[in-house]
């Protein structure tokens, strides 16, 4: 059975994460991403990562359990 969603109020606002931007996404089990921000939805729910040395591009939704940070 799948966990329940996170309440909207514990999700983090991601509407201040500009494309071009360089970015780490942290998840609470503990794995990190980072690359560039590459696009994000009107809504800031969903962001597509760039991964760096050539790992493709990622799409994130806010509800994943990522944690995204500048750097």
């Amino acid at each position: 059975m799948d966990a329940p969603l996170t309440p909207d109020a514990d999700l983090q606002d991601w509407s201040g994460f500009k494309r071009g931007e360089h970015v780490t996404l942290q998840h609470s089990a503990g794995t990190q991403l980072r690359g560039v921000l590459d696009m994000r939805t009107d809504d800031a729910s969903v962001v597509w990562i760039q991964l760096n040395d050539g790992g493709g591009r990622r799409l994130v939704h806010r509800s994943d359990g990522y944690r995204l940070r500048r750097g």
